[in-house]
């Protein structure tokens, strides 16, 4: 495969003093390494023309394509075109059609335009304009020096749809061969149990580790297909109660969709994170049919009908509650599957027998009448308890029903 170099320049106070994730970076960094780019970089710089300037020259010295982010604006630290015009020795030219594609925006969604949006009109006169549908400022590409640079806007809903759009035109300008990458994800196994058990297996092949926090670690191969086969065959057979598919929520849905069943679910320590990640997915109301967050033991009582007495003898953590949880919250919505979950995500609330990150899970098949009840203690803060709460319910939802 070609060496072909790629770094990723992210401008911003707000980044480099760490008010942000540099979620965008994170993002285009995947896409240009799936379709065959080596990425060198990624590097953050504050609102300092010297600094963007200065870091413009080291990238531009190792690297073929640098994407550059924020700094596009109209306020006086959007300073990046500027930067960037002085460092390529480019003039910028004022562009009357973007300027009044802004200023009908602006009009469009109620707002008054005011002299600072002209800012945003102005472009290089040799480069390319990346329209964006979804802000006012619009990217641009520009070659120099057999250099190629990509700016994009700042908020990274604005970058990532505009570098999407302008991605074959990218893949066009470079002789890419797209690297074979494959990943298995797992969960409910620690990194080091995962590695002692297959450091052997993978001497000689190209591969990282990675860490998702909420559901658990995942190899990553980089080599030839032939090398590896052997390897993922191996793992798939000796490991598959680990693993979780690729697209959990697609397939969970599709799954759900094929065999013309519903489902539901009642939440308390989770507060409707559950509901959240099924319904990110576009499609979900074909077979979610939602999700009673039954915090309190009030709650719990009066919408989801639990005994007051089974919450004074076993508490709101138990199995009798997740299990009570499941059963009526698939009566009550009328669904074919259910998922409860009660816990304590802490950081206060935990005893000597259910210390902070324990959590019960109810899951319920209603044609067969089966209910499924597992207990997890999870480490974490709060945040953390909770996602991982919330993936584990999904996934052992797809591994015990569907």
């Amino acid at each position: 495969m070609i060496n072909i170099k790629a770094a990723i320049l992210s401008t911003g106070d707000e980044i480099v003093e760490g008010d942000i994730l540099n979620t965008t970076a994170k993002e285009i960094s995947n896409i240009l390494y799936s379709i065959g780019f080596d990425i060198s970089f990624h590097i953050n710089v504050n609102d300092k023309k010297d600094n963007i300037i200065s870091s413009l020259d080291f990238l531009s010295k190792y690297n073929d394509l640098i994407v550059i982010t924020g700094g596009l604006g109209s306020t006086n630290d959007d300073i990046t075109r500027d930067a960037v015009s002085e460092f390529l020795n480019e003039d910028l030219i004022f562009n009357k059609e973007i300027f009044d594609n802004i200023h009908m925006r602006y009009k469009k969604f109620g707002k008054t335009p005011n002299k600072l949006i002209k800012k945003q009109a102005f472009v290089f006169k040799n480069s390319l304009i990346l329209k964006n549908d979804i802000g006012s400022a619009p990217g641009l590409y520009i070659t120099k020096y057999n250099k190629h640079y990509i700016l994009l806007p700042g908020p990274p809903n604005e970058a990532i749809d505009i570098f999407k759009k302008f991605l074959d035109y990218i893949i066009s300008k470079f002789n890419l061969k797209k690297g074979n990458i494959y990943k298995i994800q797992f969960y409910n196994i620690t990194e080091s149990q995962l590695m002692s058990m297959l450091e052997k297996k993978l001497e000689n092949i190209r591969y990282s580790t990675k860490l998702e926090l909420p559901i658990g670690p995942s190899l990553i191969f980089k080599d030839n297909k032939e090398k590896i086969k052997d390897i993922i065959n191996f793992i798939h057979e000796n490991f598959s109660q680990y693993i979780v598919p690729n697209n959990l929520i697609k397939i969970i849905l599709n799954k759900l969709v094929s065999k013309n069943k519903t489902i539901s679910t009642a939440e308390s320590c989770t507060g409707g994170l559950i509901g959240k990640i099924i319904t990110d997915t576009p499609g979900s109301s074909k077979v979610y049919k939602g999700t009673i967050v039954a915090y309190s033991n009030d709650v719990k009582n009066k919408l989801l009908d639990i005994d007051e007495n089974i919450l004074k003898k076993f508490g709101a953590v138990s199995a009798e509650t997740v299990e009570l949880m499941a059963k009526n919250i698939a009566n009550i919505l009328e669904t074919d599957f259910s998922i409860s979950v009660s816990g304590i995500a802490g950081p206060k609330g935990g005893s000597l027998n259910k210390p902070v990150g324990t959590v019960y899970f109810g899951f319920y098949n209603k044609f067969y009448d089966k209910i499924i009840i597992e207990k997890k203690i999870f480490s974490g803060n709060r945040d953390l308890i909770r996602k991982k709460a919330a993936y584990y319910s999904l996934i052992r939802l797809l591994k015990l029903f569907l």
